[in-house]
């Protein structure tokens, strides 16, 4: 939740903290991805634009990868889709399957799959296989 003085914290989304803020309702977040791995709802998004970009929503659960190539990979995507790096954050928020996940360019719906947003430049495969820990990088060979 925004302190007194309205700073938002780092691990919370802007757009989403705002816009629950303004429904009045709760905004689960997670601050690691160790911790979102101890939670059965726990979802990991991939932003751009301050949220006005979402660009791959996945359920912690499909996430093999280390935190590290998490980063990478979003600075790959970043720097093909929107390039404005300190735009680029990794949310891990609690959302159950169905639930929208608000956000610019139409937003995304959590599901048991790996969501790309469909005019990202990088193929979907791509991006799965680095979840999946089977690529370092998504311009990486397989690993």
């Amino acid at each position: 939740m925004p302190n007194n003085s309205g700073h938002i914290p780092e691990h919370e989304s802007g757009l989403r903290r705002l816009i629950a803020d303004a429904e009045g309702r709760p905004y689960d977040t997670l601050r690691t991805l160790g911790e979102a791995r101890t939670l059965d709802d726990a979802t990991m998004i991939l932003e751009g634009d301050f949220g006005g970009q979402i660009y791959v929503v996945a359920r912690v659960e499909r996430v093999c990868c280390s935190e590290d190539a998490l980063r990478s990979l979003l600075g790959d995507i970043d720097a093909l889709e929107w390039n404005e790096p300190e735009g680029a954050h990794i949310f891990y928020e609690r959302h159950a399957v169905g639930e929208t996940i608000r956000g610019g360019m139409g937003g995304a719906v959590v599901s048991n799959e790996i969501w790309t947003h469909p005019t990202l430049t990088v193929s979907r495969e791509a991006v799965v296989a680095v979840l999946a820990g089977e690529r370092a990088r998504i311009a990486a060979p397989a690993v």
